[in-house]
């Protein structure tokens, strides 16, 4: 299941104290992405699916919640690609932590399987799109998705 939370203005993902704003990309360079799940077998899949595309750069790899927000303040990526069952921090909290710290980064939600609460409390952190597992061959497609919803809104 793909579900993005921008559909409209009053049940968007974003909640109004976490506004989006334009991405500061150079035109021409790639988006920068980071890679968050506990699985490194996922995160490898991840990096082939998108390493083919030369508009994306993977620019880390994150294995917990704690290292996915300090790879975030570091590496301030474009997109960041994040699971909610996550040790030390789950995906939910390193979310909330990320969207304070950056902002304009667009969170995409991974998951094993949809859940109401697990989307509702994501959507309450500020993530822009919340995508199955079973579906990451299309992750590049929403990607691009997701950054021309949220790069979109003024």
């Amino acid at each position: 299941m793909l579900v993005f939370g921008n559909q409209d203005t009053h049940n968007g993902f974003v909640s109004p104290d976490h506004s989006p704003q334009r991405l500061s990309v150079d035109p021409g360079s790639p988006y920068r992405i980071l890679l968050v799940d506990d699985d490194q077998g996922t995160r490898q899949l991840l990096q082939d699916i998108l390493e083919k595309h030369s508009d994306v750069k993977i620019v880390g790899q994150a294995g917990d919640g704690k290292e996915a927000v300090a790879m975030a303040i570091v590496h301030k990526p474009d997109v960041i690609l994040m699971d909610i069952g996550l040790p030390y921090l789950d995906g939910i909290e390193a979310t909330h932590c990320i969207k304070k710290a950056c902002p304009q980064t667009v969170i995409i939600c991974l998951t094993g399987h949809f859940s109401p609460p697990k989307y509702s409390a994501m959507r309450t952190a500020g993530a822009a799109a919340f995508v199955c597992k079973n579906q990451v061959l299309a992750i590049y497609e929403t990607i691009m998705y997701a950054l021309g919803q949220w790069t979109t809104w003024e």
